[in-house]
């Protein structure tokens, strides 16, 4: 009698157990599936920036937030993986990829340094502003927020980039802000937008005579 009387108390613990378990489940279903959403728009979104060109102003502050640096420059998107970074003003710098090289350019130090891009961009959520295959997207989180997206890598511990937003006015990108391992922010606030896929911008990138060379992809092998 002792025994049934147990049984019969713990009847309704077993069901508030068994409530709270399918209500876990179905809150981390709910969760997967508005992540997964969240993904498909955003990457149905950067399938149309396939030519895309904007100039921008830069402003870079610590993690203080004390302004360190500011820029302006040009930028050029051209899928797959081809992009161009220029900054004009107040030094100017290159950082120009096509797919397979990534060269960055400093003309005053009068040096370019040459990488791998498939190393260099793919594993940071900058790749997903000019690529559309599967095994970069699924390195990343996808959240949505008020007129944008915020992009972080699922291997955060082993990226230099710790965040990315990128921010849209009726789906025209108008903003970018990186967030680096030191929580220094940059952020790009995009101005004169075009979209043009016809777009033959030279992505390869002629070094000039006289520039010191540091080839990375040579450290890298070795």
């Amino acid at each position: 009698m002792k025994l049934n009387k147990w049984i019969l108390a713990a009847i309704p613990l077993l069901a508030v157990s068994a409530t709270s378990v399918a209500a876990t489940l179905t809150a981390n279903v709910e969760a997967s599936t508005s992540a997964e959403l969240e993904k498909q728009q955003l990457r149905a979104l950067l399938t149309n920036y396939d030519g895309f060109s904007a100039s921008f102003a830069q402003r870079v502050t610590d993690s203080e937030n004390n302004l360190v640096h500011q820029g302006e420059g040009k930028l050029v998107f051209k899928q797959p993986g081809k992009f161009r970074w220029q900054v004009s003003e107040p030094d100017q710098q290159l950082l120009l990829s096509n797919g397979e090289t990534l060269w960055w350019y400093n003309p005053f130090l009068e040096q370019v340094s040459i990488y791998d891009a498939e190393q260099a961009v793919a594993t940071t959520p900058f790749a997903l502003l000019v690529s559309n295959q599967d095994n970069t997207w699924n390195n990343f989180n996808i959240a949505k927020v008020d007129a944008g997206y915020v992009i972080t890598p699922k291997d955060i511990d082993n990226s230099q980039v710790q965040e990315l937003a990128v921010y849209f006015d009726k789906e025209v990108l108008n903003k970018i802000v990186i967030t680096d391992r030191t929580q220094q922010v940059s952020a790009y606030n995009l101005s004169e937008q075009a979209f043009d896929k016809s777009v033959a911008r030279q992505f390869n990138f002629v070094i000039p005579a006289d520039v010191e060379i540091d080839d990375q992809r040579e450290l890298a092998s070795n």
